[in-house]
């Protein structure tokens, strides 16, 4: 399981790499945390984890909401989040992305010791977290993701904190 703090920290990145400002990268970021919710119910990389399941849901909002600009533009955030969760799980382990089309989980990268495995399983009931919250790895490349918009942030409250306020 690719662990929470890098599926907020890479779509967050990736967005303000490009020219998102701070609360539309953070939403979406929050949003690219809900397919790990189905852990809640026991049952991790279920079809919250789909392409399918999700680009319904995503179609579903975008037909709700085409009138509305802003509402639109939260849901293709939203739907860059946990695409971005889905892609990141991909590569760590066996993901079932095309449920209910295909009844075998797919994962795109042999794992770290270089042999491929193989799950029959659709999804697979969870009666505890598979992987830790936190590993030494991910917090340090966590902050040097989001080192450059620490840095911003800390450079614009300095450098405001010494200027005397507009009447």
């Amino acid at each position: 399981m690719v662990e929470p703090l890098l599926h907020f920290v890479v779509p967050f990145v990736s967005l303000r790499a490009v020219g998102f400002d701070l609360r539309k990268a953070t939403f979406a970021s929050l949003i690219a945390l809900t397919p790990d919710l189905d852990v809640l119910f026991n049952n991790h990389r279920s079809p919250t984890h789909s392409l399918i399941v999700v680009g319904l849901v995503i179609f579903g909002l975008l037909a709700l909401t085409w009138k509305r600009k802003t509402a639109r533009s939260l849901v293709l955030l939203g739907a860059f989040g946990v695409f971005s969760h889905i892609l990141l799980d991909l590569f760590q382990t066996s993901t079932p992305i095309l449920w209910p089309l295909l009844s075998r989980s797919v994962q795109l990268w042999p794992n770290p010791e270089f042999h491929m495995r193989s799950r029959v399983l659709l999804w697979y009931p969870s009666t505890w977290l598979d992987a830790p919250l936190i590993t030494a790895e991910g917090l340090g490349i966590s902050l040097v993701l989001l080192a450059p918009t620490i840095f911003t942030i800390l450079r614009q409250a300095t450098s405001s904190a010494g200027k005397p306020e507009k009447r």
